[in-house]
Order: structure tokens, then C-alpha cells, then sequence
């Protein structure tokens, strides 16, 4: 019987009372695993910072892409 391996490492996270009912929450609506639900938000956050110039574009570039919104007048 072959063991099916994981590439992604393992890391432990202190969260709040309140953070652990999100994320179970979360985890139950969606129906994706904890580990998945952890790795959308960041992925959103990032993209976010991304967006309103918190985060450099060219830390990013390649790994995203980026529209620009103009309002049309």
C-alpha cells in the first residue's frame, strides 16, 4: 500500500477564540479543510495588497496580474 506524501510544509498557528470559530465556520460552509480555507484568505489578502499599493507590484510580478480600473468619462 502506497502512503500518498504532501510537498507543502507544515506550520502551527496561534489564533484566537474568535479566529478558530471563523475559520471552522468557514471550513463547514465551504467544505474545503482548514489548511485550504488559511491558504484562500492569505492568497485574497496578498492579492489586496497588492491592489491598493501596500505590497510593491514587482514583488509580485509573474505571479499575478494586475488591472487597472480607469474611470471612463
Amino acid at each position: 500500500m502506497n502512503k500518498q506524501r504532501t510537498t507543502k510544509s507544515v506550520h502551527s498557528l496561534r489564533l484566537s477564540a474568535e479566529g478558530l470559530r471563523q475559520l471552522r465556520d468557514l471550513s463547514m460552509q465551504t467544505q474545503r479543510s482548514e489548511a485550504n480555507v488559511v491558504e484562500i484568505a492569505i492568497d485574497r489578502m496578498y492579492r489586496e495588497e497588492i491592489r491598493f499599493g501596500c505590497l510593491s507590484v514587482h514583488e509580485a510580478e509573474g505571479i499575478y496580474t494586475i488591472e487597472e480600473y480607469k474611470d471612463e468619462k
